[in-house]
């Protein structure tokens, strides 16, 4: 690095790079002038221009500029800023940015560029949003002391604004040439300096402009900006290195993603790629999904005192080649279809021979053990920013089976030596994903239960669900079962009909409070499985189900609440509380109606008045459905629904990955109490009799149900 890469209008960093290439770093420098009238070159040797200095040997003429795009853009990537239309052609090592995460900062249309680009009249978004609002690379990634960024740790607390700053005149004499960086994976370079720059929130206040989206805090507490608004990425990145094996030009054997063909001109398609989405974990202890590009590669490693050390250039070099040629034992040990040359194709050791060859020559240089190891390096993505109505705002994208966040990337077409690489371990992601190899290729698939996340609509626990299943289908089959017996022992014995009379059992607000409740839990249960499963039901509105299931479940609290009021005040709450005194025997006594005095025509054995209206079986579900489930059901939604206002609370009964599991159990049986409950309302004198109380507040209920032919005797018989 030098001054007048960053300060100078045109500075010629392709000289100052084939100096240092040379070995001739002191000339790196003053070959970075060349082109400026400073300096010229002839025969390797540099010799300044009198006519550029004045008599008293100073510079007659200099522009010294703060550093511009363009100067940023000789190291970090393709930044484009005349008006030139973008024409990128395959992976371009030489812009590090673009070829490693396929990013290129352009203020100019995507549609209008001159790249072969898959469906490029539909892409009518900028490059990057911040380019296209005239934003220089050093609005973001400022000098540390410049006082018009400066962000200090040291500034009291409850201050948003500390004056206690460099004047400016202080700043231009003696300016920190530390830039601020962000949090990206790929350099552990000035680890120090981490986190220094602004980012998006320090520009944008992110919820009011997100109030179309459920739980928008909640979201921006598990994902980066970019998550949303890098959706897709336009151009062409690395995607795989193979070091293994050299081919005839020295360079390994590579390849990208994002494009169909390997011409490296524009005839090859760009297709773009999606990024896949890591888990960031940032200085501050936050942790935060956003995209990155994974690039793997393989390469030969060695025994050296201090450790295993990768093989170095020269030596694979040497292994591989005799003067410009390959050796011929590797030629004939790798060419299959003995050309005379090596293929992309045919350069794979995928065979122990093929491996042993070159470890054999590798050995021969005197490097202990050679051995072939593979790595993963994620890429932070953090350009190609898109404005809001180019950005992810469906839900389906996250909340469905084909969830983004568990989008897999491909890592390679090739598995060298066949090993498995490992992620790096000096990386800030969290990488608990699986590596799979499926059809040959290498894949990588995160986890969101793996980075403490549940997804509604995608993640479920998988015997939750058939636990709950087949409750309901187990409840639903007896129903059918019991109400088959019914029916047939009707038709063989038809039961004579019993003396009945009318009485007033249902007041006003006990119908009320009952329906309202009947028809919140039904809503709540059809909205709840629409979330769950939202592939099945693809024709709802995702955020319009969530926002009516949870006006649905205040409703049911606010009408629980009441209800249990009343009853308080009114003492029918008594009506839900067992005795304990010969309750075993009376709920014995009833069941042994439901399982046989029903089929053969006996009255109920229990008499049904207004101050009981419940049987012992009732009586007992009742209280475990009011006193245990509806609780549980409330307190766990209510914590979901709390979870971004309160998300210590719920992490101390595991967050959602143990709530949300737990309250689709809990719906589970309110389902197959609710078709339980329906079917025993048929089990009046009438099939309708029942629901039809339930309407109007009247009954008919058996005069002397306990003492019918045929019954089952009650208890107070028994003890006569």
């Amino acid at each position: 690095m030098n001054c007048f890469l960053c300060h100078l209008p045109d500075p010629n960093n392709d000289a100052r790079l084939q100096a240092i290439r040379k070995g001739d770093f002191r000339a790196a420098t003053t070959a970075t002038l060349l082109g400026t009238g400073f300096v010229s070159a002839s025969d390797n040797t540099f010799t300044w221009n009198p006519e550029a200095f004045t008599s008293e040997g100073e510079l007659a003429s200099v522009s010294i500029q703060d550093p511009a795009n363009d100067n940023c853009a000789q190291c970090h990537g393709l930044v484009l800023t005349s008006g030139e239309p973008v024409a990128l052609a395959g992976c371009t090592p030489g812009d590090w940015l673009t070829a490693t995460t396929g990013q290129l900062i352009s203020p100019d249309k995507i549609s209008a560029s001159g790249m072969n680009l898959a469906n490029k009249e539909d892409l009518t978004r900028s490059w990057d949003i911040h380019a296209e609002r005239g934003l220089e690379c050093t609005d973001c990634h400022y000098s540390l002391n410049n006082p018009a960024y400066y962000l200090s740790d040291e500034s009291p607390g409850h201050l948003e604004f500390d004056p206690r700053r460099l004047e400016i005149g202080e700043y231009l004499q003696r300016p920190d040439h530390n830039i601020a960086r962000g949090q990206s994976a790929q350099t552990t370079m000035a680890p120090e300096l981490k986190g220094t720059m602004r980012r998006c929130e320090s520009c944008h206040d992110a919820e009011p402009v997100h109030d179309w989206l459920p739980f928008a805090a909640r979201h921006l507490q598990e994902l980066a900006c970019e998550s949303c608004h890098t959706p897709q990425l336009y151009a062409p990145a690395v995607q795989a290195y193979d070091w293994t094996v050299l081919r005839a030009d020295g360079q390994p054997v590579s390849s990208c993603r994002g494009v169909e063909g390997r011409s490296g001109t524009v005839s090859d398609l760009v297709t773009g790629f999606t990024p896949v989405l890591l888990s960031r974990q940032n200085i501050d202890g936050q942790s935060l999904l956003a995209p990155y590009n994974l690039i793997s590669a393989w390469y030969w490693v060695y025994d050296d005192p201090q450790g295993p050390r990768p093989v170095r250039l020269e030596d694979l070099q040497s292994a591989y080649f005799t003067r410009d040629a390959y050796v011929a034992e590797v030629l004939a040990a790798l060419d299959a279809n003995v050309d005379g040359a090596l293929s992309d194709t045919e350069l794979l050791l995928d065979t122990p021979e093929e491996q042993a060859v070159i470890a054999g020559r590798l050995t021969a240089l005197g490097l202990a053990n050679p051995r072939i190891e593979g790595e993963v390096q994620p890429y932070s993505i953090n350009h190609n920013v898109a404005r809001g109505d180019a950005a992810i705002q469906d839900c389906a994208v996250c909340h469905a089976d084909g969830s983004r966040l568990t989008q897999p990337m491909i890592l390679a077409d090739r598995l060298p030596g066949g090993v498995l690489p490992a992620f790096v371990s000096d990386a800030n992601t969290r990488t608990t994903g699986e590596l799979s190899v499926v059809d040959g290729r290498l894949n990588y698939t995160p986890a969101a239960v793996d980075q403490d996340l549940y997804v509604f609509g995608h993640s479920r626990v998988g015997w939750i669900d058939w636990l709950g299943g087949l409750f309901f289908l187990g409840v639903l089959v007896g129903v059918a079962g019991h109400g088959g017996l019914r029916f047939a022992s009707a038709l063989k014995s038809p039961r004579p009909v019993p003396e009945l009379k009318r009485v007033y059992m249902y007041a006003v607000y006990e119908r009320f409070w009952h329906w309202l409740q009947t028809f919140a839990i039904v809503l709540l249960l059809i909205t709840g499985l629409i979330i769950h499963r939202p592939d099945l039901f693809g024709i709802f509105s995702f955020p319009a189900v969530v926002t009516v299931h949870n006006v649905i479940a205040v409703l049911l609290v606010i009408n629980a609440g009441l209800s249990l009021f009343y009853h308080l005040v009114s003492g029918e709450i008594r009506q839900y509380l067992p005795r304990p005194y010969g309750f075993f025997d009376e709920a014995i006594v009833q069941a042994k109606y439901y399982l046989r005095g029903i089929f053969k025509g006996a009255g109920h054995p229990f008499e049904k008045r207004p101050e009981k209206k419940l049987n012992p079986l009732q009586q007992a579900t009742y209280f475990a459905i009011l006193n245990v489930l509806l609780p549980l059901q409330i307190l766990t939604g209510a914590l979901m629904m709390g979870v971004q206002a309160f998300p210590q609370t719920a992490g101390w009964l595991g967050g959602l990955p143990f709530l949300a599991p737990f309250h689709s159990l809990v719906a589970w049986t309110f389902a197959a109490f609710i078709v339980g409950h329906v079917y025993l309302t048929t089990t009046g004198p009438r099939p309708m009799t029942s629901l039809q109380a339930m309407v109007n507040g009247w009954e008919e209920v058996e005069a002397n149900s306990h003492a019918q032919p045929g019954s089952e005797p009650g208890p107070e018989e028994e003890s006569k």
